[in-house]
């Protein structure tokens, strides 16, 4: 008779070698990708600064040119003639002048 044979299962053990060759790569992807990731992070929001920047500056120019208009009109010399061409007159007889409590 033939006697049967045996086989023994053997259990796979995890040695340290496997498991620190699996750590490593793992570590290497992550690295990788995180990489990729906040390299194309920094460029979006460089792109951001850079348009703010520029809107920035569009506005400073708005803020300068309204600057200059304020100043033209508030002149006194276009105001009287703008008086004047509506028939207003100034009355410097009728100016009081007080004199402030605190300079007493």
């Amino acid at each position: 008779m033939a006697s049967a044979k045996l086989i023994k299962k053997k259990k796979r053990r995890v040695n340290l070698r496997g498991f620190v060759t699996c750590f490593f790569v793992f570590a290497l992807l992550v690295f990788g990708m995180s990489r990729i990731f906040l390299k194309n992070y920094n460029y979006s929001l460089s792109v951001r600064a850079s348009e703010a920047e520029q809107k920035v500056i569009e506005l400073k120019k708005s803020v300068s040119t309204l600057e200059n208009e304020i100043n033209k009109l508030e002149d006194r010399d276009r105001v009287m003639a703008v008086a004047a061409k509506k028939g207003i007159k100034t009355n410097q007889d009728q100016v009081v002048m007080l004199e402030d409590e605190d300079k007493k």
